[in-house]
């Protein structure tokens, strides 16, 4: 049962989408749309519940372990949330003129289209599957990031091609190095020498210097497509330029698939050559982000650039959490990932909503927001405040988790350099959340209803954040302990 369900997950957003192409009509593509994505939520949980029980589940180039799993539940959760939300926000902007009626149907096949690339790359045992799934996510997410057809948007969408295909190249040369490596350690077959869970039987055994070089160049390729700087320069405008559904998958679950890969070698470089190897690279990388995303968040006008701009930020929180290492900082690494995921969908959503009211994403044009939406207004402050490590929220306990591991392990400079950051950002960002909420609102502003399915999609993700603020589940707990021993060999 498990082992097909890893050929179903795939094909389940694929045939949505081919779905969407024989009907115009919105409201039947909505109900389309939330279906598939309810169908493809219950067969993961399925599928979790085996892998739980029962341990990894493998079938020709798929393979679900815990590890895995952790962003796989973070994809179908997020594209639920997406769906949900997507009902209404598509009324107001079709009424609007932002997106044309005509065209909805090919919108909603990209989104689900995208959606399959992603549910393929957090599956694929095989690195060369990885990687073409990884550059799948690209072509599809590209055309969406310019859905809108004006200048600023198609610019992004080349901007985003260009640097990210460049980016994954470097992977595929790193991808290639690893194969040669297993390949001259007798791991029989090309398909063999590809696959993650074959290598990882002989990683031991590969020859050290081939594949650190192999290392570097995958932390660049898939670094790039994560959002790591200084590879990030494409991030700030694809996510500020995508419609705002679009823009919660890209921040929430794309730059996460991308640490997954490089996870999965990580695990192969640490076994080959060693833990501090891979993880000295992924400390250099993370306080880079971290560092360099700082200035630019002060700085900032724009609301969706501001949000951009904070991906940047935490991913280099995980990246240092894998960096910092141990059971520790590992599992506070990939709590972070879903902390993250789940929080920064909801400050898209809620930014989305304001956005569309003020007619601008200027945040100086954002004023007042409590008092013409007061339930979208509340959402998009605790989801500011969760981004800024306030407790009782999700983020709080994940960066306290990575920052616990570093004083551990003696990391002081990078802690101190870190916790800097941090502070700072914490002051800008409740800055800007503040200003926008709170005050007069501009006459501009509109003080139409709130509607139901955003509201519903926000609240979706609202109780899993604080839920996860104070307290985790034990089955996830369970997959989080395990997904963290994969990674520590």
């Amino acid at each position: 049962m498990a082992e097909t369900l890893l050929w179903v997950l795939p094909l389940v957003p694929t045939v949505t989408a081919l779905l969407m192409l024989t009907t115009r009509d919105r409201r039947i593509l909505s109900a389309i749309d939330i279906t598939g994505s309810t169908v493809l939520f219950a067969l993961t949980a399925v599928l979790a519940r085996e892998v739980i029980d029962r341990g990894p589940r493998a079938l020709g180039v798929f393979r679900a372990d815990a590890l895995g799993l952790v962003f796989l539940l973070l994809l179908v959760v997020l594209t639920l949330a997406v769906s949900i939300y997507t009902v209404g926000w598509l009324k107001q902007a079709v009424a609007v003129g932002n997106m044309k009626a005509e065209s909805l149907r090919s919108y909603f096949a990209l989104v689900q289209a995208f959606v399959a690339t992603m549910v393929v790359t957090v599956l694929a045992d095989n690195l060369g599957v990885l990687w073409i799934a990884m550059e799948g996510t690209t072509i599809t997410s590209a055309v969406l990031v310019g859905y809108h057809g004006h200048h600023h948007g198609l610019e992004a969408a080349w901007k985003y091609i260009i640097v990210t295909t460049i980016g994954i190249s470097f992977g595929l040369f790193g991808t290639v190095l690893i194969y040669a490596a297993a390949a001259a350690a007798g791991v029989q077959g090309s398909a063999g020498a590809l696959s993650w869970s074959a290598i990882m039987n002989v990683a031991h055994t590969l020859d050290p210097g081939i594949v650190r070089i192999g290392f570097i160049f995958v932390m660049v390729g898939y670094g790039t497509k994560a959002g790591l700087a200084p590879m990030h320069l494409w991030l700030p405008d694809a996510h500020s330029q995508a419609p705002t559904p679009v823009s919660a998958l890209l921040s929430g679950v794309l730059i996460k698939c991308a640490l997954l890969g490089i996870i999965r070698f990580q695990t192969i470089a640490a076994a080959a050559c060693g833990t501090a190897f891979p993880q000295q690279v992924l400390l250099v990388f993370g306080l880079i982000s971290v560092v360099v995303a700082t200035p630019f968040i002060l700085a900032q006008h724009d609301l969706k650039r501001l949000l951009g701009y904070h991906s940047v930020e935490h991913v280099g929180i995980v990246a240092l959490g894998l960096g910092f290492g141990g059971p520790i900082g590992t599992y506070g690494a990939l709590l972070h990932v879903v902390n993250h995921g789940v929080t920064k969908a909801l400050a898209f959503f809620a930014a989305g909503k304001a956005i569309a009211r003020y007619g601008s994403r200027d945040m100086r044009v954002i004023r007042g927001l409590f008092r013409v939406a007061p339930i979208g207004a509340t959402l998009l402050m605790i989801a500011a405040l969760s981004l800024a490590g306030m407790p009782p929220f999700s983020i709080f306990i994940s960066e306290l988790m990575v920052l616990r591991s570093g004083i551990g392990h003696g990391h002081w400079v990078a802690i101190a350099i870190f916790l800097a950051m941090v502070v700072v950002i914490f002051a800008g960002l409740l800055h800007h959340a503040g200003a926008m909420v709170f005050g007069e609102p501009a006459p501009e502003a509109t003080r139409e209803p709130e509607t139901w399915s955003p509201l519903l999609g926000m609240m979706l993700l609202a109780a899993i954040m604080i839920l996860l603020g104070l307290t985790i589940p034990r089955s996830f707990d369970v997959l989080l302990r395990r997904a963290t021993e994969i990674i520590g060999g």
